[in-house]
This record gives C-alpha cells, sequence and structure tokens, in this order.
C-alpha cells in the first residue's frame, strides 16, 4: 500500500465507537487512487486509555494538521465509548479547525441492512430497530435517495432519527440492526468524502452523541 505518510497529503478521517470495536479509516484526497485505509480495535472499556495511541497507529499525530474533515459515528450504541470519540473528534476539529460530519450508527447501517427488504419494498422507507438494555426499543427509519456509482455511496434520507419508541406494532418494515464496524468505517468515510464533494460546512459545536432517553410516539412518523 502506498505511504499515506507525507507533507502534501490531505486526509479525511472517519472515527466508529458506537459497539465494542472501534474503528478508524482515512483517506488521503490527494492521492488520485482515493485508497482508504482503515482499522479495527477490539478495545470493550479500555477505549478511553487508548484512543489516542489507535489514531496515531492509523496516522501519526504530526500529520493531524493536514486532516480536512472529520466524520464521526453519534449513536445510537455504547452511550460511553460514543461520547469519548466526539469529544476527540470535536476536539480535533476545533484545534485544527476544520469540518465535523455526524451520521448517526443506524443511517450507516442503512446501505447494508435495506438489501435485506423484500423486492418491492426496497424503495420504499422503513425501520432500524434494537433494544437498548433497561430503556426500550430504539428506532430509525430509512430511505434509499440514490446510489453514487462513482464512488458506490449509498444515499440514504433519515425520516426519523433513531429515538426510543412507544409502539413496536406501528413500526413496518422494520430490520434489526447488526454491527458490522469493518463495513460501515467505510460508509463513514465515504459520507465525509460526499460532503467534502459538496463543501459542507459542519461546526464541531453541533456534533453529540445519540443517547435516546424517553418513548415518543411514533404514529405521527408512520
Amino acid at each position: 500500500m502506498q505511504n499515506f505518510h507525507n507533507s502534501k497529503s490531505k486526509y479525511l478521517l472517519a472515527l466508529h465507537s458506537c459497539s465494542e470495536s472501534f474503528g478508524i479509516a482515512i483517506k488521503d484526497t490527494e492521492n488520485p487512487e482515493k485508497i482508504i485505509k482503515s482499522e479495527i480495535f477490539n478495545l470493550g472499556r479500555s477505549l478511553s486509555k487508548k484512543l489516542f495511541s489507535c489514531i496515531e497507529t492509523i496516522l501519526p499525530r504530526e500529520f493531524w494538521k493536514q486532516i480536512i474533515r472529520i466524520s464521526v459515528a453519534k449513536g445510537p450504541g455504547s452511550f460511553t465509548s460514543t461520547r469519548l470519540t466526539i469529544s476527540m473528534a470535536r476536539t480535533i476539529a476545533q484545534q485544527i479547525d476544520c469540518s465535523l460530519d455526524s451520521i448517526s450508527s443506524f443511517h450507516l447501517m442503512a446501505p447494508r441492512l435495506y438489501k435485506d427488504l423484500d423486492k418491492n419494498q426496497i424503495l420504499n422507507p422503513f425501520w432500524i430497530t434494537d433494544v437498548l438494555p433497561r430503556r426500550g426499543i430504539v428506532a430509525g427509519k430509512y430511505q434509499l435517495v440514490k446510489i453514487h456509482k462513482e464512488s458506490n455511496f449509498h444515499e440514504f434520507s433519515e425520516i426519523f432519527s433513531p429515538q426510543l419508541i412507544s409502539n413496536e406494532k406501528q413500526i413496518n418494515p422494520s430490520i434489526k440492526a447488526s454491527n458490522n464496524v469493518e463495513k460501515d468505517i467505510i460508509s463513514l468515510i465515504n459520507f465525509s468524502q460526499y460532503c467534502q464533494k459538496l463543501k459542507v460546512q459542519s461546526n464541531w459545536k453541533t456534533t453529540l452523541p445519540i443517547y435516546p432517553t424517553s418513548p415518543i410516539d411514533n404514529q405521527k412518523y408512520k
């Protein structure tokens, strides 16, 4: 693989820690081949001690000033890990003055999971659901907008961001959430590249973790 570390590189950085695994990916926008370098760390509760060192494994700190955009998964998932990673991303973005994009972990799953729908439902809205221990069912609603063939980026709209719901029977069709950080970290950095192409300005101050606390009457979101 080509050496990513040079003074002319401009990097996109993606961080995903909504599960027990911590995913990192970088892409050098100056590299015509647009190679993505990614790595998954199975850290569990030790993320707080190894967060910096994991990022440095894939991109040494002396090159962080060359990051032009960061993207982060904001949950739902492990709240502690997600909060740590978002805090880290906000700090870096503030220090080097770059855009910070955020997207829900369910939104990242949508390009994988929608293929499990019946063929006659693929273009229609669908729900992704999961059980949060001691809190209940969390769900988000999604729909395919467009497949960008040049980058293989699957653009989905998030009709209803992940929230605790009051009536599971109203959710149909639905797919159970399934973590696959290896694939979702690639979707995350492709999302970042898509935002960069559109010149989206994302302020680090608006990026916060998703932490559903109270059930919402989902009747109006049908």
